[in-house]
């Protein structure tokens, strides 16, 4: 077995999926003094109490304004969202452009319902092509 290099390796990209997240997640979320981010705080426990899931540390179900200003601030790296609440919020947004940013820190990407409807065309595209392929051949040894 040998070792791993140190400098053949791309793990320095996550050091900065986290300041990419906040920053998908500002966008989406809108300004700190709207009304949109009340209500976004409202579904987004709406969200996490259906699904029964906790979305800080604490005791506490559910999450206030304030805890949301503390996952989007990008000067505030004590309070990260957690993989979770990452999830419950691009659902309450209907953006998932934080959940890409992090996909993509692992060389990923999302899929549209577009793109799976122009790869599943492609998919069978090629089989076509491949089963005239195999018509022509069978015709050819009649």
């Amino acid at each position: 077995m040998s070792q791993m290099s140190l400098f053949d390796c791309d793990y320095t990209r996550f050091a900065g999926v986290m300041p990419a997240v906040r920053a998908a997640m500002r966008r989406a979320a809108g300004a700190p003094d709207s009304v949109g981010r009340k209500g976004l705080v409202d579904k987004i426990n709406l969200i996490a109490g259906e699904a029964e899931i906790r979305l800080t540390g604490g005791s506490g179900t559910s999450i206030s304004k304030d805890t949301l200003d503390k996952w989007l601030s990008p000067s505030d790296t004590s309070h990260p969202p957690s993989v979770l609440a990452v999830l419950v919020f691009c659902r309450a947004c209907e953006n998932f452009e934080a959940l890409r940013v992090i996909v993509q820190a692992v060389g990923m990407d999302l899929m549209t319902p577009e793109d799976r409807r122009l790869r599943d065309y492609a998919e069978a595209d090629l089989k076509m092509k491949e089963a005239r392929k195999r018509k022509r051949r069978l015709e050819e040894g009649l």
